[in-house]
This record gives structure tokens, C-alpha cells and sequence, in this order.
């Protein structure tokens, strides 16, 4: 069987279900980038990537043709060769055409246009919606894709590479460091988390490290109590999870994070906002961590309770934590894409 995937380049959670997808079904995956690759691609000859830039969109259109797959699976909307490809190939070879969603409903202009659109342009190009939680799911509804064309857990961590990380020494020295793990920019909400960190007086021995790049990153290398890292493999930030006794994500805006799925795997307790599409998934207040909403005083209300709560409180967060990262696995991600198969008239 044969799967076509467009992608705009290999993120880490498409080369989990790539990878997983081979492994499970044995199939033999053909994907497209419109960009070059950071990421490399699976190593294995099931596997096979070609460039965009290769293509005319009606070459394209021949080689999907000539692959005859059983499903297509498309990431980037805005990439519209890939679009104008998935209408023309959802009619003429009658397959399910999937497209990713991570985008969540913020009732916004451009949505609510989208949402009248979307007979002419989402829906002709894609039969499903594969998306990554509830708060896109709402946004799948507003476009107009009935309850049976939309399947779910489209974002996966290597939930096998995080669960790796140990907690055994934690049980006899708890480490005291809020971990952040992100781009340096505005929206991750930075601002806020810096300010409440400050205004905590007692930080009872608790250490704060951020670590990724962006542009605001000069801004935080020299401040004092704060300790700042360049953006590091996968590999090397389980190191660092495993040297650190809370995660934090203060975004104010966040379509889904990734990260919290991850740190979640590791058994790391979790302070993140609720505009996070995937702090719906993976915190529950007073359960494994804290949701905030994205204030100074509800961020530090939340790190104030982690710094006050006992090595037995935060071991029980700690658990509970990987309890809930297995809610989303690379598996049940593959079985809800290839569920469209056994789904079709």
C-alpha cells in the first residue's frame, strides 16, 4: 500500500507518524517538501522524499497519479500547489485526501470567511481533517466537515524517546528548575514569566532555565537567576529535562505545543496557559501540574504553588503526568489516519 504525504518540511511529530505508519501497516510512504529539510527523513527503503521545487503542478499532479496511493495526506493549507493538486486528486482517483489541523477557532475574520469558503476550497480539496485536539476540532466543525470526517491525534510525540527520561534520582534529590523550551519570541509569553518570576520572593532554592532561539533572546542571556541555552537536539534535551523538577509554557498564543506533550512523556509536572491547544490534553490543575490563563499573577500563583509543594507532591505530578501523555501515542494517531480506509462507502 502506498501513502502520499505533502509536507512543507519533516517536523519531528510527522517523521513519528511516518515512522510509525511504516512500522504498523507496512506501507511505503512518498512525501513531498515544499522546503528544504532541517530534519532528516526516515532512514528505511519504505520510505521515499522528493522536493516541490522538482514539480509543475500538473507533474505533480502525474506523479501522485503514477503512485496510485490509498490515502494522501497533506500539511500546508498555504501552500497552494499542494492544493490545487489535492482537489484534482481527490476526484480523479477517488481517495480519502487528509489534511493536518492544528489551527484552533478564534472566531476571526479570516476564520469566519474561511468557514463560508470552505465548500469551494477546504472541503473540495480534503475529505478529512486530521486534527490534534478539541480546540481544533471546533474549527474542523466551523468549516463544515461532518463529526465522521474528522479524525484525531494528529500530533504525537516520540512518546518512546521522552518516557526514556529518568526520574529514579528524583526520588532522592528532587531538582528545583523550572524548565521553558521554546522560540524567543512575543508570543510565547515570555514577558510574563520573567515578571512573575521576579516578583516570587521565595523561591526556596528554585532555579529558572530557558532554553531555544529568537530574536528576543539577547534580551534574557544577562539576567541575573536566569540560566539561558541555545536550542538543542531532541537527544540533548532529555538531559536537560532529566536535571529539572518543573516545565513551563506561558504562551499567549500557542495553536497546540508540541513541547508539553513531550515534557509530559518525560514525567516532568507542567505549568502552561490555556490558550495552549495541548494543556487541554495534558495538565489538569491540581492533578499533574497547573492551567493558567496568560497573567503575570496566574503564572506566578502556579510556580508558587510547585516551590511550596513537597518532593512526594511533585514525584505523584511527575506520574500522573506520563499517565496522560499516553493519551496521545504515534499508534493511535496511525490507526485514526488509517481508520478513513475502513470509513469509505
Amino acid at each position: 500500500m502506498n501513502v502520499v504525504f505533502f509536507v512543507i518540511n519533516y517536523m519531528p511529530h510527522q517523521i513519528v507518524s511516518m515512522t510509525t505508519l511504516i512500522k504498523e501497516y507496512h506501507i511505503n510512504v512518498h512525501s513531498v517538501a515544499s522546503k528544504d529539510n532541517t530534519i532528516p527523513p526516515p532512514d528505511t527503503d519504505k520510505f521515499k522524499s522528493y522536493k516541490l521545487k522538482d514539480f509543475t503542478r500538473a507533474s505533480l499532479l502525474e506523479f501522485v497519479e503514477g503512485i496510485n496511493p490509498a490515502i494522501m495526506v497533506v500539511a500546508g493549507w498555504a501552500v497552494k500547489d499542494f492544493v490545487w493538486v489535492s482537489k484534482r486528486v481527490k476526484v480523479k482517483l477517488n481517495i480519502p485526501v487528509v489534511s493536518y489541523s492544528d489551527t484552533q477557532w478564534q472566531g476571526s475574520w479570516k476564520q469566519r470567511i474561511n468557514g463560508l469558503i470552505s465548500k469551494w476550497h477546504h472541503r473540495q480539496a480534503f475529505s478529512h481533517l486530521w486534527v490534534a485536539g478539541i480546540y481544533q476540532y471546533e474549527y474542523a466543525r466551523k468549516l463544515g466537515f461532518s463529526k465522521n470526517n474528522i479524525i484525531y491525534n494528529s500530533l504525537s510525540c516520540d512518546l518512546e524517546l521522552f518516557q526514556n527520561c529518568s526520574t529514579v534520582h528524583k526520588h532522592n534529590d528532587y531538582p528545583k528548575n523550572f524548565l521553558f523550551i521554546g522560540r524567543f519570541v512575543e508570543e510565547k509569553g515570555l514577558s510574563f514569566l520573567l515578571e512573575a518570576w521576579s516578583q516570587i520572593l521565595n523561591k526556596n532554592g528554585w532555579t529558572l532555565t530557558l532554553i531555544g532561539d529568537g530574536h528576543l533572546k539577547d534580551q534574557f542571556k544577562h539576567k541575573e537567576g536566569l540560566v539561558v541555552k541555545d536550542f538543542m537536539s531532541q537527544e540533548s534535551l532529555i538531559r536537560e529535562i532529566e536535571g529539572s523538577g518543573c516545565f513551563i509554557l506561558p504562551s499567549i498564543f500557542e495553536p497546540w505545543a508540541l513541547v508539553i506533550h513531550e515534557a509530559a512523556a518525560a514525567g516532568l509536572p507542567l505549568i502552561a496557559t490555556n490558550v495552549c491547544g495541548a494543556a487541554a490534553h495534558f495538565i489538569i490543575s491540581g492533578f499533574n501540574g497547573y492551567q493558567t490563563s496568560p497573567s503575570v499573577e496566574e503564572i506566578k500563583l502556579a510556580m508558587e504553588k510547585i516551590i511550596a509543594s513537597n518532593s512526594e507532591q511533585l514525584l505523584t505530578f511527575s506520574a500522573n503526568s506520563r499517565r496522560l501523555a499516553r493519551t496521545i501515542t504515534p499508534e493511535l494517531g496511525a490507526g485514526q489516519l488509517m481508520s478513513v480506509l475502513n470509513g469509505r462507502q
